[in-house]
């Protein structure tokens, strides 16, 4: 008993296959068609199979023919169809990935262009400081030149009227200025054989007159009071010439000689 139920266990077991239930149904289906078959060519020996008509399978490629077409023509509307799909996604894929490299290039272009334009301004504003501080310097400094020029002038003859001022002021020594100078003409006019009219202010016509009538028959002048004449000065005249020995006439022959020397 023992060794039996050993070699029971011993035997090989597999599990059941639905395959095998199928194909064993199929071949009992088969066995059942040929053996009713059979049964019908035995009992009616005499029975002839009628083939199918000639326009049954006329049909029958007709519509196979029709049917390849269909499916051909619905292969072609789903390639139509996958392509324009594909494509749309892939347009759509395509037009993501360029904008998002179109921005990043544009973001970074945009960024050089902005920095460009800084450094720009930031040079015409350091060149426009530069330009306003020169022009302010050079404006200062043609400020001093002018001031100087204007000054100067002004001063020195602030200066001359000063002096001006203080020697015609000395009567004294106006007179003997006044009588050097005639002194000078007379020696200079001496020559001179044509009557002269010597112009004196009244003030100093009144002083002068005594002292020179002598002289005056001797040269043929004429003493005459002229209230134009400043005192301390005075002018002679002639036919042909005119000597001017005014005081102010000495002062702006003063000043021109010396400007002109500075200059």
């Amino acid at each position: 008993m023992m060794n039996t139920y050993n070699q029971s266990d011993k035997l090989d077991w597999q599990p059941l296959n639905f395959r095998d239930l199928a194909t064993c149904s199929l071949s009992n289906v088969i066995e059942s068609k040929e053996l009713e078959q059979t049964e019908v060519n035995v009992l009616q020996p005499d029975l002839e199979i009628e083939p199918k008509p000639e326009s049954e399978f006329n049909t029958e490629s007709s519509e196979l023919v029709v049917t390849q077409q269909t499916l051909e023509q619905l292969k072609q509307e789903i390639e139509t169809q996958a392509y324009q799909e594909g494509f749309n996604l892939g347009r759509e894929a395509g037009f993501d990935e360029g904008k998002k490299v179109g921005y990043e290039q544009g973001f970074l272009l945009g960024q050089q262009e902005g920095r460009e334009q800084i450094v720009q301004q930031l040079n015409d504003e350091r060149c426009k400081t530069v330009h306003a501080i020169t022009d302010i310097s050079n404006n200062f400094a043609q400020s001093i030149n002018d001031i100087d020029e204007l000054i100067v002038p002004k001063l020195f003859d602030l200066a001359l009227i000063a002096a001006e001022k203080t020697v015609g002021s000395l009567t004294k020594i106006k007179q003997k200025q006044l009588m050097h100078t005639i002194k000078i003409l007379v020696e200079q006019c001496s020559i001179l054989s044509e009557p002269m009219s010597l112009h004196l202010n009244p003030t100093d016509w009144q002083w002068l007159k005594p002292m020179l009538n002598e002289e005056n028959l001797q040269y043929k002048w004429q003493l005459i009071a002229d209230p134009n004449i400043e005192i301390g000065g005075c002018k002679v005249f002639t036919d042909t010439n005119e000597i001017d020995t005014s005081i102010n006439n000495h002062w702006q022959i003063m000043s021109d000689c010396v400007k002109r020397d500075n200059h």
